[in-house]
């Protein structure tokens, strides 16, 4: 996450600069400065430090050693009048965030929920920055599940086992959430933070990959689940475009991978719309098999010769009869329920049917080929890559 891309999102949302101190009112970082900068702003900027004097009365106030948001009127000092929005991390402060008030439109409710937003975000990142913190609390726990280094993950596994009630098995579910790809951080973190706050959700936000955001939770019914997930959305204004749910198992150390299968199985729902945009890793476990076979879809024929026939034979009925052919295994009686035709006419079709077709039905092997082969095929189509 870049503090830069936050100040500067979350100064469009409210019309004015943004800036966010360290705890010695140094700017850590700062939005690009509108038409209500003033000398105080402008020294501190240039010189990367809050002049002597005013710094001096801001520690009169207990700023940095608030816990929650103050007005500061600068005036004796010819500045603007500005709200400091403490940031902490448990019972550690790290920084402040500051904005201009004075002489500017007062903030409305939908501003305070941005902020509010951006104070999450930031908490996380200048934790993560702070060496020194050797908390255990949960938050932090949370946030190393998903951690760069393999060691560290298992680690907080073990403590969130041990400490916060984390299970290792179906009971806990990580949930990836594929969101609109211009998505902005305040928004996300927004979002993220109101999914965590429904309460029969009981979702732990872990962090972000890519456009998904990787929660943990509890097993439950998925279409329920998405349907909460989905309300919330529309109230952030935030597109969902996919939700995917993988459980860990009773020998997981490593969540990682378990979130991995959460991303793949949010993409197979978002591509195939049989899945109505939500499905858990069970339900797709074949699909996840053919998204992990990355390849050029032009060696569809190295693979099998039979369904690049039928794929690009021009006969579309010819692959919908093989296709439900291979999925009802070979059962006539079923395939030609749902074909809807007389067994006579499945054997014409089959008998009908290309020779490179017809080979591989009569081998094991090439007809299981044949039978992923097609499915592959779907995947691609509908990923747009064929």
């Amino acid at each position: 996450m870049n503090l830069q891309d936050l100040v500067d999102e979350l100064a469009e949302t409210l019309g004015r600069s943004v800036v966010i101190n360290d705890l010695a009112y140094r700017p850590i970082v700062a939005s690009a400065q509108g038409d209500e900068i003033d000398e105080v702003r402008a020294r501190a900027l240039l010189r990367r430090v809050t002049p002597p004097r005013e710094r001096a009365y801001l520690e009169t106030l207990r700023v940095t050693q608030s816990r929650r948001p103050l007005t500061i009127d600068l005036a004796q000092f010819g500045a603007h009048e500005r709200l400091a929005v403490p940031i902490w991390h448990d019972d550690t402060p790290l920084g402040v965030l500051w904005l201009i008030t004075g002489n500017l439109p007062p903030l409305q409710d939908h501003h305070f929920r941005a902020v509010d937003a951006a104070v999450e975000v930031a908490r996380s990142v200048l934790a993560e920055r702070d060496t020194t913190d050797g908390s255990t609390a949960r938050s932090t726990v949370m946030r190393g599940l998903l951690a760069t280094d393999a060691a560290a993950r298992r680690t907080a596994l073990s403590t969130a086992v041990r400490s916060y009630g984390v299970e290792r098995g179906p009971e806990s579910v990580v949930r990836a959430v594929a969101i609109g790809y211009d998505t902005g951080v305040v928004q996300r973190a927004a979002f993220g933070r109101a999914l965590e706050g429904v309460e029969r959700l009981r979702l732990s936000f872990l962090g972000e990959d890519g456009a998904a955001l990787l929660f943990l939770g509890r097993g439950g019914e998925e279409a329920e689940v998405h349907a909460a997930i989905a309300a919330q959305a529309a109230q952030a204004g935030v597109l969902v475009r996919a939700v995917g749910a993988a459980a860990l198992s009773r020998t997981d150390d490593d969540l990682r991978p378990v979130a991995d299968r959460a991303i793949a199985t949010a993409a197979i729902a978002e591509l195939l719309p049989e899945f109505g945009g939500h499905a858990s890793s069970e339900q797709v476990a074949p699909w996840l098999l053919v998204a992990d076979i990355v390849s050029d879809p032009a060696r569809l024929q190295w693979y099998s010769p039979a369904a690049h026939s039928l794929i690009h034979g021009g006969d579309p009925l010819q692959r919908q009869t093989i296709e439900v052919f291979l999925d009802g295994a070979g059962h006539v009686r079923e395939v030609c329920e749902a074909l809807h035709i007389h067994r006579t006419t499945l054997y014409y079709r089959l008998e009908n049917m290309p020779q490179a077709v017809r080979d591989a039905l009569d081998d094991g092997f090439a007809r299981s080929v044949l039978h992923l082969a097609l499915k592959l095929a779907v995947y691609w189509e509908h990923s747009g890559r064929m």
